[in-house]
């Protein structure tokens, strides 16, 4: 066998052999969200359209919302180094805590499994201080 032939053939045997391959699959919503500063008297975020993907790869749960500044985040329910995760799901909604471990700010979203309702809350530097950001919206399927 000649070596594009030898290398063809390796490739097939490799696919029959481990044809589970992990691969995880990506539900994407898209979300009206506002958020205030309840510490700035209820300060109000000017509200933005974002989306979220979700993935759940094993017993670890992945949001990535994407959109305006303030409300960009990626949280997930693993434990490392710099973050301990925790996975907030229960039979009414789908959630994510998760704290950095060096500073200690935490980010947590739900998602209401009837209405697809999010809330949350995040802390983010506002005006050189860290400052909890809730967030609330309705979503619904990309």
């Amino acid at each position: 066998m000649n070596k594009v032939a030898c290398s063809a053939f390796l490739s097939l045997v490799l696919q029959l052999a481990w044809p589970h391959t992990a691969t995880a699959e990506t539900y994407t919503v898209r979300c009206s969200i506002e958020g205030s500063l309840p510490a700035l008297e209820d300060k109000k975020i000017p509200a933005a359209e974002v989306s979220i993907d979700i993935q759940a790869i094993g017993n670890n749960l992945y949001f990535k919302v994407q959109g305006a500044k303030p409300y960009e985040m990626f949280i997930n329910t693993l434990t490392t180094d710099q973050f301990v995760g925790k996975n907030l799901t229960n039979a009414s909604s789908m959630g994510i805590q998760q704290k950095t471990v060096a500073n200690g700010d935490v980010r947590e979203l739900r998602l209401a499994r009837a209405t697809m309702a999010l809330s949350g809350y995040a802390d983010i530097p506002y005006q050189r201080k860290t400052q909890r950001m809730n967030l609330q919206g309705q979503c619904k399927p990309a």
